[in-house]
């Protein structure tokens, strides 16, 4: 495994030329081992988004001692440099690539189409070729069980959501949280501030508080840092983390948390890539084995009633039992938005626009 900057990556390729490796072809290497590239947006650290696709490809390299060979390229945030990287991955023989992150789905587009005998997969991409899939988590099912958790720890009645962006990876996630909190508690509402970023300490510190202040007592949101529970520990609020087990962190108050698993992606890819069985398709998991999402460990402080009553709907959600977006639901202005015994389609599900019933706040346009 090896992993470098986007400079670094670049500049060694220019270096390079035709590529050779200990006087054999990188084409003569790939016979020996699958090489796969990966492509992250922004340095992996010890949390969050890049973190978990991190730990994806780690899986990956795990299952298949000596027979996987990766190249991560970290830092890749403008579109054109990830085409140049995609293009360069590929040329070097590299016949499994991966993108982390939506932004990357329309590179990844373009050099798929002039590499058809590379196999790509993106994170979050809702478009495919005949040698490039896609997949994404479905965690609303987890931030509808987080939801259900604050919605009866809550004192005031009152959530708060400090909101990356408004783009369907988030509504959804935001709407699946009040779904669960007023299934159990129907006089909750949930206040959104939006930050515009995935990643702003001060920003996040900044909406949480502002959260408190407005009487929130159980804090969420899609950042991905630790920075929200940290904040909402220090005001002596509740918080549910997002993308990874902040626990080390929030030590008292993280009630629980919803965690990106991308290891079933990136395994299950190499493996039908070594066993010429790849074939593309948009995968969308949620919980349970060979999901996207799992439950961070649950406090204490949660009674053994409501936790019995989360663990027992996580069970039905697994099994298809329970469908979050099962109507009857309503948009916040009143509009029903799913009939009563009708379920929304995945496809809107995927593209939602709109919230539901107790979100209040600005929803500006993506």
């Amino acid at each position: 495994m090896r992993i470098v900057t986007r400079r670094e990556f670049l500049k060694t390729a220019s270096a390079m030329g035709i590529a050779t490796a200990g006087g054999r072809t990188l084409d003569a290497l790939a016979q020996e081992v699958l090489r796969v590239g990966v492509v992250h947006q922004f340095p992996i650290g010890e949390l969050g988004w890049e973190t978990q696709h991190a730990l994806g490809w780690k899986a990956m390299e795990a299952a298949f001692p000596g027979k996987v060979k990766t190249t991560v390229v970290s830092d890749v945030v403008q579109a054109q440099d990830a085409e140049r990287v995609f293009r360069e991955l590929a040329a070097q023989g590299h016949k499994l690539i991966f993108g982390t992150t939506f932004s990357q789905m329309a590179p990844m587009l373009k050099v798929a189409r002039a590499m058809p005998n590379t196999t790509f997969e993106c994170c979050a991409a809702i478009n495919t070729l005949k040698n490039m899939g896609a997949f994404e988590a479905r965690n609303y099912e987890a931030t509808y069980l987080g939801g259900v958790i604050a919605g009866r720890m809550t004192k005031s009645n009152v959530l708060g959501w400090v909101g990356a962006f408004p783009v369907p990876q988030v509504v959804w996630r935001m709407n699946g949280f009040m779904i669960g909190a007023r299934s159990v508690n129907p006089k909750a509402t949930c206040k959104v501030i939006w930050i515009n970023t995935w990643n702003d300490p001060a920003k996040e510190k900044d909406a949480v508080n502002a959260l408190i202040s407005q009487g929130a007592d159980v804090l969420a949101g899609s950042p991905n840092t630790p920075v929200q529970g940290v904040t909402a520990e220090e005001r002596g609020a509740w918080s549910i983390g997002n993308c990874s087990d902040f626990s080390k962190y929030v030590t008292k108050r993280q009630l629980t948390g919803d965690i990106l698993d991308w290891s079933s992606a990136y395994v299950e890819a190499a493996r039908d890539v070594m066993a010429g069985k790849w074939k593309s398709q948009s995968r969308w998991r949620g919980l349970g084995e060979g999901g996207y999402c799992k439950m961070a460990p649950y406090n204490s402080a949660i009674p053994a009633d409501l936790l019995a009553d989360v663990q027992a709907r996580e069970k039905s959600i697994i099994s298809g039992k329970l469908k979050v977006f099962a109507g009857p639901l309503k948009d916040r202005d009143g509009k029903q938005r799913v009939a009563t015994g009708a379920i929304l389609p995945e496809k809107e599900a995927r593209s939602i626009n709109w919230v539901v019933e107790g979100i209040e706040g600005a929803f500006p346009k993506a």
